[in-house]
């Protein structure tokens, strides 16, 4: 694993699509697409789209390291979690009100890598983040959110959402 810090550093490289033509198919349970970083090309990404019947919308960065996946950055709507119950050195003085912390379905929330623990294993509401999609009222706003999403990992490719099936 890595420290909070490279973690930051990942997140905030540009991030280009590894094949141009490639489609973010709404219609379907799960979509994953690569990116690389056009400054740093040994970094490659991984993005994840994923809902079920229990969870409307997973959507996750991770950061791909030979044939692991390390999550970077993930936001949750419908889903539910605990937070770790114990504090570690690296762990930021803005998550330590959410020691423990168990997020119901009704609480969009936002998983962040932090160092010294297992990647995604905190989360903070989503309305404590800056992000601008903060509910999912109808199908449209998953295609906000992706966008918001992409602006936020720094994605500098233009994105391709298929929605006429969803």
């Amino acid at each position: 694993m890595f420290s909070t810090e490279h973690a930051e550093y990942l997140l905030s490289l540009p991030k280009k699509l590894k094949d141009s033509n490639t489609v973010l198919d709404l219609s379907l349970k799960r979509n994953r697409v690569e990116f690389f970083s056009p400054n740093d090309e040994d970094q490659k990404f991984l993005i994840e789209l994923t809902s079920n019947e229990k969870i409307l919308l997973k959507t996750s960065l991770h950061h791909q390291e030979n044939n692991t996946y390390v999550g970077l950055l993930r936001i949750d709507f419908k889903g539910s979690h605990i937070n770790p119950d114990h504090e570690l050195d690296t762990l930021p003085s803005y998550l330590k009100p959410y020691l423990g912390k168990y997020f119901s379905p009704e609480e969009p929330h936002v998983h962040l890598y932090i160092g010294g623990y297992r990647p995604l294993s905190w989360a903070i509401p989503l309305s404590e983040y800056d992000f601008e999609v903060q509910r999912l009222n109808d199908k449209l706003d998953i295609v906000e959110l992706v966008l918001k999403f992409g602006e936020k990992i720094n994605i500098i490719s233009s994105l391709n959402i298929n929605t006429s099936l969803f």
